[in-house]
Formats: structure tokens, sequence, C-alpha cells
């Protein structure tokens, strides 16, 4: 579960940071799971709020090189770059 939450946070992170700041939902797809979201930046910390299958929550605060938050009301907390490589590793695959 670990890496489908690294591999989502990247994929959100990457998102986040390429987009206009809006409040509009998003969405994609990845391993057959789809998540729909929002973001928002408050201050220097963005926050994706939103989705997996419709159903299971996530909050993600992305600051700096860390991302913190809940997926499924489970806490989570790790690095960027973490979450960055297990997307790597998983398009590997």
């Amino acid at each position: 579960m670990l890496k489908t939450v690294f591999a989502a946070g990247a994929a959100f992170a990457a998102v986040a940071a390429t987009t206009a700041y809006a409040d509009e939902t998003r969405d994609f797809s990845h391993d057959g799971v789809h998540y729909n979201y929002t973001t928002e930046q408050k201050g220097k910390v963005t926050v994706i709020s939103g989705t997996a299958q419709g159903q299971v929550p996530f909050r993600l605060y992305v600051s700096g090189n860390r991302v913190t938050g809940t997926y499924n009301s489970r806490n989570v907390n790790f690095r960027l770059a973490d979450a960055k490589g297990a997307l790597a590793q998983a398009a590997a695959e």
C-alpha cells in the first residue's frame, strides 16, 4: 500500500507543481485506480485533497521535500524523492 501512496503522492506533487493554483477538480488513473482531487496553495504548502475510487479519502501536504497527511485515514509521511522513485519504479514494471 505504501508503494501506491508514494506513487500517487509523486503524481499529485508533480501535477500540483505544474498547474495553476485553482480549486477545480482534477483526476487521473494509476495502476487501475482512479483519483479525483483538488489542489490549494496555502503559503509555501500545497494541499492535495480528494478520493481514490470515489471512496478512499486522502489529504496530502507537500512542503519542500516532504509529503505528509492522511490516506484512507492513515498517517503518511515520506520524502518527495522517495515518492518520485516509487513512481519511476512502478512505470518501469
